[in-house]
């Protein structure tokens, strides 16, 4: 009886580590998608300015190639082309507020990094060309800066993280058995 109960024991304390090692490498990964969330959205600036400047495409024909040409962003151009596809009365600003809080990228985002995806939204198309083209440029550079935080962040919290997580099933490991 006593060997099954250390079994049990041991099969918990692996349920606790394994546990504490992926809650660190969960929370190591949160901040990971947060950057490539971030740089993906940049890319999508750079094409919405070489389509608005070059191709001097409209709003529905940037949205589609976009919705194409990203992966965590997809569903939410898709659903933005959809909705201005079918000329409901809704702005493009109202659109893609709505269709940003519906997005599941939104909750990987800090307040900060929503403040300019939502701003790049408010700008486009509402504006001559050129206006849009250089307000693209300073929320480039803004989205630029919240990457090189985002960066920054993950790289002394990352290691922290998967530390903790891990210490912290070693520890209850310790304290079951």
């Amino acid at each position: 009886m006593a060997g099954f109960q250390m079994i049990i024991k041991l099969i918990g304390g692996g349920m606790a580590l394994a546990g504490g090692c992926g809650c660190g490498l969960w929370m190591a990964a949160a901040r990971k998608k947060r950057i490539r969330v971030l740089r993906e959205l940049e890319q999508a600036m750079v094409l919405m300015a070489g389509e608005i400047e070059y191709a001097a495409a409209d709003i529905l024909e940037i949205l589609e190639k976009l919705a194409g040409k990203t992966w965590y962003l997809s569903d939410f151009f898709q659903s933005i082309y959809e909705v201005l596809a079918v000329r409901e009365g809704t702005g493009l600003y109202e659109i893609w507020r709505r269709e940003m809080v519906r997005s599941p990228v939104y909750a990987c985002l800090e307040t900060a990094d929503r403040e300019v995806w939502q701003e790049i939204g408010m700008h486009l198309g509402t504006l001559d060309r050129q206006t849009q083209l250089r307000t693209l440029c300073i929320l480039q550079e803004r989205l630029q800066r919240r990457i090189q935080e985002a960066e920054n962040t993950y790289h002394s919290q990352a290691r922290i993280y998967r530390l903790v997580g891990i210490t912290g099933g070693v520890f209850t490991v310790i304290l079951l058995l």
